[in-house]
């Protein structure tokens, strides 16, 4: 087995790495719980060595993308403001020893809005150019979701919403968290908290109904958490073109919430990408990049 590249996707709380060929097959794949959080004393180079064992003999180039190259990371990357282009990252991707290897890391990337203000994304840029859409609107449901434009197969503005970041603060640390029990899921209740959050954009107002429909005795305790879910997506989507083109990169129950909010809310059915097989294209596509135009 003849490896050409590894590529690795470190975030915040999970570490996945695929090993290429060199016609971009992947050989190999690793995947742990070992995200940036849980890294001591920035022994990254341990935690990396580790993951790929037998992989590399010392001469295989590493790209690494997502949250390792954060501020709280291994070593801090620069953001590449919007448009970002496969090659535009890896031209500004930060080149340095791993002690095993040459390794560079992908940049963020960084726009500005029509009012002046910044968003920034790290890790979903490597998605993003994974996942081979050239035109039209990506959404990466998750912590912190994305609503991404894309054209000529180019970053070019996006949004960030930190619906799931808010779903599980108010969940578990708010008083509409006290009426909540596990069990069943309640579709009917998600969607009653999607149609809700098109009808009426003061999401802090409606949010209190939380509360008020478990008191009264319209939602059950157990469909009380699908009906938040269904406030939170539903906001997200009402600040949405329904009109676009869209892609959904992710997989699971939460992916699925999003198809059925859009369906509810009168969106043309997305297409869907798995997370990791973009990512893994995406390393792949930028580190082949970096590698043709590196001296190695």
């Amino acid at each position: 087995m003849t490896i050409a590249l590894i590529g690795v996707d470190w975030g915040t709380s999970n570490l996945r790495a695929w090993a290429f060929d060199g016609e971009g097959a992947v050989v190999a794949t690793c995947k742990q719980g070992a995200g940036i959080s849980a890294v001591r004393d920035g022994n990254y180079a341990a935690v990396l060595r580790h993951l790929v064992d037998g992989w590399t003999d010392g001469s295989v180039p590493i790209l690494l993308g997502g949250m390792i190259g954060s501020r709280q990371g291994w070593h801090e990357a620069p953001y590449l403001a919007c448009p970002a282009a496969p090659s535009g990252l890896a031209a500004r991707a930060l080149r340095f020893d791993t002690g095993f290897g040459p390794g560079w890391i992908v940049p963020g990337v960084s726009c500005v809005d029509t009012s002046g203000g910044h968003d920034v994304m790290r890790g979903e840029e490597v998605q993003l150019l994974g996942a081979g859409v050239r035109d039209g609107t990506v959404i990466l449901p998750g912590t912190h979701s994305k609503w991404v434009g894309m054209e000529d197969g180019a970053i070019c503005r996006f949004r960030t919403f930190m619906t799931g970041e808010i779903f599980a603060l108010l969940r578990t640390h708010s008083l509409l968290g006290r009426l909540m029990e596990d069990g069943p899921g309640d579709p009917g209740a998600f969607d009653r908290g999607v149609e809700r959050a098109f009808a009426d954009p003061a999401l802090t107002a409606l949010l209190f109904s939380v509360r008020t429909e478990g008191l009264f005795g319209h939602i059950e305790p157990h469909g009380l958490a699908d009906y938040l879910s269904g406030l939170l997506i539903g906001a997200e989507l009402a600040a949405a073109d329904r009109a676009a083109s869209t892609t959904i990169i992710g997989e699971g129950a939460l992916v699925e919430r999003y198809v059925r909010a859009m369906a509810r809310a009168g969106f043309p059915p997305p297409q869907v990408v798995a997370g990791d097989e973009a990512a893994a294209a995406g390393l792949w596509r930028i580190g082949h990049d970096i590698v043709q135009g590196a001296c190695l």
